[in-house]
């Protein structure tokens, strides 16, 4: 994918390789079996990008509105936007 259209209309341009919009959402058992490893047996500079990329999800991060766009697979997307905090008292 070298373009993601958010929701509001900004294009992410997602062709230059690392993105700054382009994240990673780990779980923290991934997190737990990879410190495991490295803390066992060493782990290579590939196997630890493999064995993040094995456990985590895809989001985008509109720099536009903020929005994060969680890939859930065969072209599905689930959007959120943070909610507005409303200070009481």
């Amino acid at each position: 994918m070298s373009k993601f259209a958010c929701i509001c209309g900004h294009v992410i341009n997602l062709s230059h390789g690392t993105s700054e919009s382009e994240l990673s959402l780990v779980p923290e058992t991934t997190i737990d079996a990879i410190g495991g490893i490295l803390s066992t047996r060493g782990l290579s500079e590939e196997g630890f990008y493999d064995a993040i990329s094995d456990g985590a999800f895809t989001v985008y991060r509109c720099p536009k509105c903020g929005r994060l766009h969680l890939d859930e697979g065969d072209g599905i997307f689930s959007s959120y936007i943070k909610e507005e905090i409303v200070q009481r008292g």
